[in-house]
Parts: structure tokens; C-alpha cells; sequence
């Protein structure tokens, strides 16, 4: 049972968001509020969509990760009242986090990964995810460079390492398994859900090995710079 009312949950909900930053700790703590309040999600959602709406106030990219942090609750736990719920704004979100500019293409990236850990863990409907793909597919993405080179030296490095910390926390929840199964439900859990190798994880090696070469060789900028 919620301890506070929904007008107060969407006051500090909206609070948190406005001081969210792409740290880890900070991503938990939001999407933490978020899953204990799952009873006003319906309130809760609408601020995250609202904060959508204004550019830069959070940085969108951001929100989605609360988002996808709330999604890998949900499927973890088997709730379903906030996938439910995000699940129809799905695609609105994936849009109004890569829109038609360099901000937008530099999102595409991370984009790309949140997304495809939802297609991995069946969290959506093959169709809601077909149709989010499409929309990355028709998107190069702009190299991390491109983007930020108006940024400090140190904003970059701590927005690559952010990424990097988010990306790992992301794979170690894919391989969590409950603790009491055998080896041999392990075994058969994984045999009966890895599916075999096509062309869309050959398209994602590459989009990740083209992504580290970009943050590589910023990196080798910024370092010659200093």
C-alpha cells in the first residue's frame, strides 16, 4: 500500500527526474521510486512523458534508461503493471528519444542496445518491437564524437564510462538465475531460450564494435589534448 498520495508521489517523482543524471546509482533510485509506487503508475508515467516532451530537461536518453530499469524489474519479478502501461507508449518514447537531429542521432546507439535487450527477454510483442527496430534502422547514428565534441573533456569520459558501467550492469542481469535452480534447469533454460545466430546479432556486433572504435578514438583525442 502506497504511504504517500499521488499528488506528492508526482512531485518527488517529477523532482528526481529533473536531478537524473546517466550514473548508475542515480538510474536505480529513480526507476527504484518508480517500481515501489507501481500503484500510481498510470501519475508516474505521465510525468515521465511530460519530462519527454521538454528537451534536454533531463536528457532523454536518460529517462529511457529509468524506463528500461523499470521493464527488467517487471520481467525479473513477473509484475506487469508498468510494462503493461509502457508498452503503449512504446514507440511515442523510442521517438521522442532519437528525434530528427544530431541530439537524436547520438542517442541511437543506446537506443539500439535498451531495445534489443527488450526484444532478448520478450518483454514486448514481436510487432511493437518490429516497428521500434524499423525506426532505428533508418537511423545511421552519430558517432559519439560528433555530438559531444562541445563538451568538456571530462563530460565525455564520464558519460563513455557511464555508458559503459550501464551496459555491463545490463548483461550481468541477463545472465541472473534464481538461486535455487540445478545446473540442469540452468542448462535447459538456456537451450530453450538462445536462439541461433542471425543476422540481427551479427548487425548488433557490428553496431557495438563500431561504437567502441568511436569512443576509442575520442578518447585518443581528448588524451593527445591534455
Amino acid at each position: 500500500m502506497d504511504e504517500i498520495d499521488p499528488f506528492e508521489a508526482r512531485l518527488l517523482f517529477g523532482n528526481q527526474l529533473d536531478n537524473l543524471t546517466g550514473a548508475q546509482p542515480t538510474i536505480e533510485r529513480v526507476s527504484g521510486f518508480a517500481i515501489k509506487h507501481a500503484g500510481m503508475a498510470d501519475n508516474l508515467l505521465d510525468c515521465i512523458l511530460e519530462k519527454l516532451d521538454k528537451p534536454q530537461v533531463p536528457p532523454r536518453i536518460n529517462l529511457l534508461f529509468v524506463i528500461d530499469a523499470i521493464l527488467l524489474s517487471d520481467h525479473r519479478t513477473g509484475a506487469t503493471t508498468w510494462t503493461d502501461l509502457i508498452k503503449r507508449e512504446a514507440v511515442s518514447i523510442i521517438k521522442a528519444v532519437i528525434p530528427e537531429n544530431s541530439g537524436g542521432d547520438a542517442n541511437v546507439p543506446q537506443v539500439r542496445k535498451v531495445v534489443s535487450g527488450w526484444k532478448r527477454r520478450g518483454i514486448f510483442d514481436a510487432g511493437i518491437v518490429d516497428t521500434v527496430e524499423t525506426l532505428l534502422a533508418n537511423r545511421a547514428g552519430g558517432s559519439v564524437g560528433a555530438s559531444d565534441m562541445g563538451m568538456k573533456h571530462q563530460e565525455i569520459i564520464k558519460r563513455i564510462e557511464e555508458d559503459r558501467e550501464r551496459h555491463k550492469r545490463q548483461k550481468e542481469e541477463f545472465w541472473i538465475r534464481p538461486a535455487d535452480e540445478t545446473p540442469e534447469e540452468e542448462l535447459s533454460a538456456y537451450w530453450e531460450t538462445t536462439s541461433d545466430l542471425n543476422e540481427a546479432d551479427w548487425q548488433e556486433i557490428a553496431n557495438e564494435n563500431q561504437e567502441y572504435q568511436q569512443e576509442r578514438r575520442l578518447i585518443d583525442v581528448i588524451q593527445r589534448q591534455v
